[in-house]
Order: structure tokens, then sequence, then C-alpha cells
């Protein structure tokens, strides 16, 4: 290669007429050789004249004009420089000259960054005694600078500073605007876009298919005729403990107008019957295992916004739920006031990628983002730091062009230990082994850069490894080999325990739930010495970090636990981590039933909630012993009918037979014994299929009045952190 500055420079001198070229060599003082593609270097020049001529290559142009520095040694003032402004891309060199003040001799600095390979490290670790290893760093160099680096002080860096090439040198003209006197008279409209932003992101992300908007006369008109159709079919003597809603008049002129065009139901304002387009609707979407989800608007003239949306969306629920949708398929959520929609509900079909599932459980949908919490992997950049790295060779030393250098750079003895390092969670980690590692302390004011590392104890080889880039006293973890001595089990839980209870409208208990996850480890040694193992473990995004070993570390984004295992014994750790997610439990399902049951037996909710709920409880165990004792009725009343089928087929054939009298008899007498009882079962159905309907109906009055608002709740249950209720669990 060519050098960036000819050795040999020119010292330019005035003599009268004639202008003499007297040759002086400048001196290469100082290199300092960087990770990121480029090289410092430092001259020195004595000149005797006005000017100084250089030599540089018309490919290395760009880089000297972007970073030359030329100062008086003595003075410290900076020097012009001149060059020809000849067309860019030629194989030969520029001259430049640096202007000089006439007389005398000058001393001149010349310092500037150019292209130049990387430099590269490599390290040795000696094990020693007594928590001490011995840290030993080489830093190679290559020359292909194209001149000799001789006597030169010779150094190694690495920092986050940016580096780039930048066109310097090719001559830019700007092409200025041309302006004339022309008149508009006819002016065309800038041209139309799309806007963005507006208004609050969807509650649903993805495919999704809108079935129905409501309005609140929509929504009360159904109420209205189902409230009815309830009354009609209602024994004597049951009373109703549900609100008598005040029937709402039907919408008329612009308001009618303006409910028929919601699109769905909400046109029905035209159909005889707004029930019977309900019970339509609920038939259609029973043939779909997607999740249905309803959302409620709050209006402008409603107090607590959020309370009042999810009541709309709760009513709507209910109306389907009754229309026969299983309970665990329709999810009520809460809006609050939305921009540019008045109260009202709006139901809507979600993809299957997009219903509550196990990964999922409303997360993200009832707060109103369109994903779960957590970044995807491609949204993740490597975030290790990049720290600031300068090493000297303290003598100087020589490098002929073309040739390499191996220069050390440390050489000292600091902390460290042979340790082992669980991680399974790497591309080259082990899930099963742990890794035998160094733990070693770097002890300079500098970061060691990425580099291979070999490992020496005992005065043999042990291994060999790869560091990640070391930040100045700071410790890293060194895997130098894998001696299968410690064995890893690992086993997974997860298991959702309620944090507290946010509303209950019409039996529906909106919940934030605690999902947890537990990893727990069991280590297991089989050496004759004690072993200490480093468990790396990440926190899923979206998830905090709960209870786990107190010993810690942090690498990069994980944590290490240290973990102590005994000679020939075990040990087990557990790690769990925990993030909040938003459930609905419904009265009516026994999923519902078993999670509000399990809340209330902790005792976190007292007085007429409880009481409520607990009566509640009460009609719905009754509810299923009715439903048992129908089914084994109707059971025992099968068998009566084949039974009496049997002795009717047998009476019929005896009468053919003149000596079947007697018997004939008895089986009539069986026959009429039969009937009774089966008569009596008949009527004892009845009675029971009564009390099941009257059951029902309670339970069905008591959901619909069962509510509580985040306004009802004690200052005890209020939503600040150290007053929620204690968590309970419902299973993992």
């Amino acid at each position: 290669m060519r050098s960036l500055i000819a050795v040999s420079l020119l010292a330019l001198v005035g003599c009268g007429s004639t202008t003499t070229y007297v040759a002086s060599d400048t001196t290469l003082g100082r290199v300092v050789v960087y990770r990121n593609g480029i090289a410092y270097f430092e001259r020195f020049a004595r000149v005797q004249g006005d000017s100084l001529a250089m030599q540089v290559p018309a490919d290395k142009v760009d880089d000297f004009l972007k970073s030359l520095t030329v100062v008086d040694a003595k003075t410290g003032e900076p020097t012009p420089i001149a060059y020809p402004t000849t067309p860019p891309g030629g194989e030969g060199d520029v001259q430049m000259k640096i202007q000089l003040p006439k007389g005398g001799a000058h001393e001149l600095r010349l310092s500037y960054v150019t292209e130049a390979p990387s430099w590269k490290p490599s390290y040795r670790v000696v094990l020693g005694d007594g928590g001490k290893v011995r840290l030993q760093a080489w830093a190679i160099v290559d020359n292909t600078s194209g001149e000799d680096w001789k006597n030169v002080k010779l150094g190694v860096g690495a920092s986050s500073a940016l580096s780039f090439r930048y066109d310097l040198r090719s001559v830019r003209l700007v092409q200025r605007e041309t302006l004339r006197q022309d008149d508009l008279f006819a002016q065309a409209p800038p041209t139309g876009g799309v806007t963005y932003g507006a208004g609050q992101a969807p509650l649903v992300a993805g495919a999704q298919r809108v079935v129905v908007e409501m309005s609140d006369v929509v929504i009360a008109a159904v109420d209205e005729e189902e409230r009815a159709e309830v009354a009609q079919a209602r024994p004597s003597g049951v009373p109703s403990r549900g609100p008598q809603a005040k029937p709402k008049p039907k919408a008329s002129g612009a308001a009618a107008r303006r409910d028929g065009g919601a699109g769905g139901l909400g046109r029905l304002q035209n159909q005889a019957s707004n029930a019977g387009a309900m019970a339509s609707m609920a038939r259609n979407l029973q043939g779909t295992q997607n999740q249905i989800i309803v959302e409620g608007y709050a209006d402008v003239r409603d107090g607590d916004k959020f309370s009042a949306s999810l009541e709309r969306a709760n009513r709507v629920r209910e109306q389907l739920i009754r229309n026969g949708l299983p309970p665990e398929q329709v999810v009520a959520v809460g809006s609050g006031e939305q921009q540019g929609r008045a109260g009202g509900v709006r139901v809507v079909e979600a993809a299957p990628s997009v219903g509550v599932d196990k990964n999922m459980e409303l997360n993200g949908i009832l707060d109103g983002s369109q994903r779960p919490v957590g970044g995807t992997s491609s949204e993740k950049a490597a975030a290790e730091p990049i720290g600031i790295s300068h090493f000297e060779s303290k003598t100087p030393m020589n490098v002929p062009r073309g040739t390499s250098a191996m220069i050390s750079i440390l050489d000292q003895q600091t902390e460290g230990e042979v340790v082992y390092f669980f991680d399974a969670e790497s591309a080259r980690g082990n899930a099963r082994f742990p890794f035998r590692a160094v733990r070693v302390r770097n002890p300079t004011g500098s970061a060691l850069e990425t580099g291979p590392v070999t490992v020496f104890g005992e005065g043999r080889f042990i291994g060999e490894g790869l560091c990640e880039p070391i930040p100045e006293r700071s410790v890293a973890f060194i895997p130098f080999a894998l001696d299968r001595q410690v064995v890893v089990e690992s086993k997974d839980q997860e298991e959702d325990r309620i944090a507290r209870i946010l509303t209950v409208q019409r039996g529906v208990f909106s919940t934030e739930v605690q999902h947890t996850r537990r990893r727990t480890y069991a280590f297991h040694n089989r050496l004759m010495t004690p072993a200490t193992v480093y468990v790396r473990h990440t926190v899923a995004p979206g998830f905090t970090l709960g209870k786990a070993p107190a010993e810690s570390e942090r690498l990069g984004a994980a944590h290490l636990f240290r973990v102590s295992v005994p000679a020939g014994g075990k040990a087990e750790v557990s790690v769990e981590e925990a993030t909040p997610v938003f459930k609905t439990a419904d009265l009516r399902s026994t999923t519902g039933r078993e999670m509000v049951g399990a809340f209330l037996s902790s005792g976190a909710v007292e007085g007429p909630l409880k009481e409520a709920v607990g009566e509640l409880m009460r009609l719905q165990k009754e509810i299923g012993g009715f439903e048992q004792r129908v089914d084994t009725m109707r059971e025992q009343m099968s068998e009566y009918r084949a039974r009496m089928d049997e002795l009717h087929a047998q009476i019929v054939t005896l009468r053919a037979v003149k000596t079947a009298g007697p018997l004939m008899q008895s089986l009539e007498k069986k026959l009429s014994e039969v009937s009774d009882k089966l008569s009596k079962a008949t009527i004892e159905l009845v009675a029971v299929q009564e009390k099941l309907m009257v059951a029902r109906i309670r339970f069905q009055d008591g959901v619909a009045d069962l509510s509580l608002s985040r306004k009802d709740e004690p200052a005890a249950k209020a939503d600040s952190e150290p007053a929620r209720p204690p968590s309970t669990r419902l299973g993992g």
C-alpha cells in the first residue's frame, strides 16, 4: 500500500528567482490503532522555508482532509493548507502544501486519522490461589500503511466513536433557483392524505368482524321485552329481586334515525321485536368458536365513565348469555368515553389469534393496546455496553511495513475464581449441564474488548473461551469447559392469583390477576468438593421478577443467581416472575364460580357483597341439586315405562293361554303398581321442576342486582397499591 504521507517531505525555500527543494524527513512518533477501522498518526517535522509539501494518495485525501491538524509545535497556532482541485478517482498522489511564515526554521506537529485494519485482542488467564488470577492481554496490530514504523510509540484503543467516509475533495456546485415574474391566476389545491394518530387505538388487534353496534335506546328496548317475557313465565308468589327499570320511550325523529343507522342491531327500531333479533343474532354466533367481545362506551353525561361503559357492556353480555351463548365465550370490556361515540356498545367477533387464551388473558385488550405487553425479538437490539479503552506500549518499537506485531497491553493480578455457569438461554448454551467458567474482574480503567481467552492452571492448558466486552472494574464470566460434573433438572409451573376486584356488574367480576411463572432448578453435584453455580435467567418481556435467590448479579438483561451445591449433594432454587392480567369471572359459569369462591374464601371481601355472593352460591348449589334430582327422576321414569311395556307385552301374550289366569292376574297387579309409581314420579318431577324454575329465577334476579363499582369500594380496598386485598391462590 501507499503511505498516507510520503516519508520524504519537501521543504520549499524561495531563493531569488529560482526555487530550491531541500529534502526534509518527517518523524513518525505515535500510532494508535482503533477497533472501528481507523488509526491515529502523529508526525513531527522541522522545516527550513515558508512551506511544506506533502504527497497524499488520491484515495486517502477525504480521510486526510477530514482529520488533519497542523500546528506549530512551539506556539500551538494552526497553519493553512493548499491543494489542487483535481477531479477525484485517480491512482496517483495529490500534492498538498502547508503555508508557513517567512524566515527561520519551523517545528510542526501533524496528526491525522486514516483507514487501517482493526486490532485484535487475545487474553490469557492463569489460575492462582486465594481468589486471585493473573490476567494478561495482548493486542495484534497489522502494519499495512506502506511505510516502516520505526521507533514509534504504539497503542491500541476502542470507544463508541463513529467513523465514516465523506467526500471533501470533490468540487461541490450548488444549483441555485431561477426566479421569474409569473402570476398564477388558477392554482391547484395540495394533494390530500390519510390522517393518523387521532383518538384511541382500537381495543381488538388484528382481524375482526364488527357484528353490531347498539345505542342505549336499543339496549333498553331489549331489556324491557325480555323482562316482560320473564314476568309472563313467572309463577305466582315468586317475587322479583331485580330492579324494575322504567320503560324508556322509543326514539323518534332524528334520534330514531341516529339509532337506526348504527348498522346491524342498531336498525332494530324498524322491526317488530328487538329481543327476537337479539336471539337470532345469538343463534348465529353459536356457530363460531371465536371470542365475542362486547365493548361498552360511556356517554358525556355519565359520571364514572369506566363503570358506566362496563355496565352497558355487561347488560348486552347478559342478553347474549340468556339467548344461549356460553358465558366463557363472551367478554365484557369497558372502554370509557370515546371521541365521536355516544353511550352504547359494539359487539365484535375476534379472530382466533386475538381471542382470550392462556397466553394473552385479555392482556392488551382491557388496557387498550393492540398487542400483548412486551416487544418481539425483532424489536430487540444488542444492549452490550461499549466502553472506552486505551493501551499504549511503554517503550518505542519497530514494525516493518507488511508485518504484524503482538504487543502486551495488560499483565496484572486480579480477583478471580473458577465457578460453574448455567446458561440454557444462549444459542450455544446447554440446558442440562453447567459450563466451567472463570469469574474474573477487569482491574483496569479501560474496557476489555471481545476476544479469545486461553485458561491455564497448574502449569497446563485447561480450556479456552470467548469473552464479551468487559467494562472497566466490572466482573465477567468466561466459560471454558464442559465437564458434566454438575447435572441440572428444571421444571416449570404457572398459576394465577387474584390481586383485586375492579368492578362487579350483574354478576360479572372484573378482576386483576397476577399470572405467575415459576421455574425450579435442581442441581446434583457429582464432585467430592462443593460447587458454586451461577444461573442465568432472563425475565420475559412484560413480567417482573418475584421470588428468587438473594445473591444475584446482572449480565446484560439477564440475572445471575448464585447457588452453592454441597459435595456429592443436591440444591434446589426457584425463580418466579409475574405479570398483571385482567379476567372476567361470571357467576353463571362453573369456572367463574370457582374463581370468585376462591377469592371470597380468603376473607378479602366483607359486608353486603360477601353476603349477596354467598346467597347466590347457595342458590347455585340448590339449582345443581334440583337438576341432579330431575335427571335421576327422568331415568327412573324411563325405567318404569320400559317395565310397563314389558308387562303389557307379557299380558297380551298370556291372554291366548286359557290356563294362565293366575299368572296374568299377578302381572296385571304388577302393571298397576308400576303405573302408580310412574304417576307418582311424574307428580314429583313437576314439583321439582317448579322448584328448579323458581331457584333459577331467584338466581338470575340476584345476579342482576349484584354490582360493585370503584367508587363503592371502602377506603381500605382502594386502587392504591398498598391497599390491595391479599392474593388468593387459584391453582398451579
